[in-house]
């Protein structure tokens, strides 16, 4: 083992996570410049030609180049079918269809926050949810701290999809084609798990309302559908259209894998931008507006090859791993993954979702690799870093969330990080239970 290489990488991963939670730097610099500056200490510990540092760096951004094309297309994809109407007409059609009360309220919450985070944004599902969602908690006496907690662990659940930032992130770790579908469906049983757990907890949150409350309070599904405005962009007569050549792209990712992912979204996007908008100029101007949020995330995900890489070939990262062999005791070894996992919550306060999946998950892929733990096992282990929706470090756009509801952020900590604290232990024993979070 060689300490010298090993301490480096350990004060690298210190160091962007330091600089990275404190605000110091951007995340572009700090995944450029850091893991260059370690990369040349490296080389002179290793006594090895400048040359390589190049190499280094060419493999890392080769980790990460497909799925920074599968996001250059396909978040704009989704937010295109957003701007459509397509997400909304699906959730006029099932709020015609249900009585309202507080349980049924709570769990529109739910089925509203899952259908919006389809485009993997997750402003838009706070800014379109609450707004919808409110003033029924209001009338009908529910706590409104529940909406936030409720929003953020729809947000978790669907960060699975194939497109989502973060499960592209995560991508990155696993060197197969068509990773971030292999996740989807090696998740897909946690997901529908944490689906039916979290309607149990908004139908908890209802029923606990409904039973406060004095008097029976009337709203019209007519009344509910108002809310829904109209732009010039929506096509609610290319519904259909939409639909089936979405439903159309999801059965290309997952049964033709072998297919590039971002040309299934290329195609998408190139499509569903001929069929709703004959207009090429309106098509140019549109491309715009979904380029502007593409920045910082997809350069971000591009550099964080550069930190793997670098650490990777320069024999960092295995003599990091050495050194916790070293330390951490046999028997505990193999588990250690399941371990972090269980304590994800509090853990993902002194982490922003960049560090916890470029510079600690990493680590651990590789360490428990040396027990015979795949790297995808360990991956969908540690994606479901619940500490993310109480930290506004990680995810600022928590204010968003609380300043529309009219609460504060630490009422939003307070109500909800024992919960998601519960919510990922269940996660994690139900995925050794069944076998999804062992190898």
């Amino acid at each position: 083992m060689n300490i010298y290489l090993a301490l480096l990488g350990f004060a690298t991963m210190v160091i962007i996570t330091v600089v990275l939670l404190k605000k110091k730097m951007s995340i572009l610099l700090a995944f450029t410049t850091i893991p260059l500056v370690a990369g040349i200490i490296a080389l002179l510990i290793n006594g090895q030609n400048f040359n390589v540092i190049g190499d280094w760096v060419t493999t890392g951004i080769g980790k990460t180049s497909d799925i920074t094309l599968m996001m250059l297309f396909s978040l704009p994809y989704f937010m295109l079918m957003d701007d459509t109407g397509l997400f909304d007409d699906i959730v006029k059609a099932i709020m015609k269809r249900v009585p309202i009360s507080a349980p049924v309220i709570c769990i529109l919450t739910v089925v509203v926050a899952c259908i919006v985070e389809l485009d993997g944004s997750i402003t838009s599902v706070f800014l379109i949810t609450v707004p919808l969602m409110l003033p029924l908690y209001e009338k009908f006496d529910i706590d409104k701290r529940v909406l936030p907690f409720l929003i953020s662990v729809a947000i978790l659940i669907m960060c699975n999809t194939p497109w989502n930032p973060k499960i592209l992130r995560a991508a990155t770790l696993f060197e197969t084609p068509g990773a971030s579908t292999h996740l989807f469906l090696k998740l897909l049983p946690i997901q529908i798990f944490m689906v039916l757990l979290l309607i149990a907890v908004a139908v908890f949150f209802g029923l606990r309302a409904r039973k406060k409350h004095q008097g029976e309070v009337q709203v019209s599904n007519e009344e509910l559908l108002a809310q829904f405005k109209d732009t010039e962009l929506t096509r609610h007569n290319m519904f259909w259209v939409n639909l089936l050549l979405t439903a159309f792209l999801i059965f290309v990712l997952i049964a033709f894998q072998s297919i590039p992912q971002y040309y299934v979204f290329a195609f998408g996007l190139v499509v569903a931008l001929a069929i709703n908008f004959h207009d090429l100029g309106q098509q140019t101007k549109l491309l715009k507006k979904y380029a502007a949020s593409l920045f910082p995330v997809a350069p971000a995900v591009l550099l964080s090859g550069v930190v793997v890489g670098v650490m990777q070939e320069s024999g960092m990262l295995e003599a990091m791993v050495q050194a916790l062999m070293a330390v951490v005791p046999s028997a505990i070894g193999p588990y250690l993954y399941i371990i972090i996992a269980l304590f994800a919550t509090p853990l993902m306060l002194l982490f922003t979702n960049d560090t916890w999946f470029y510079a600690l998950m990493p680590l651990v892929i590789s360490f428990s690799a040396k027990y015979g733990v795949p790297a995808d096992v360990v991956i969908v282990t540690l994606f479901m870093n619940f500490g993310s929706m109480i930290s506004v470090i990680a995810q600022p756009q928590l204010y968003i969330a609380t300043d529309l509801t009219g609460i504060s952020i630490d009422q939003h900590i307070k109500f909800s990080w024992l919960k998601l604290w519960a919510f990922n232990i269940a996660v994690v024993a139900f995925g050794v239970a069944t076998g999804v979070f062992l190898p």
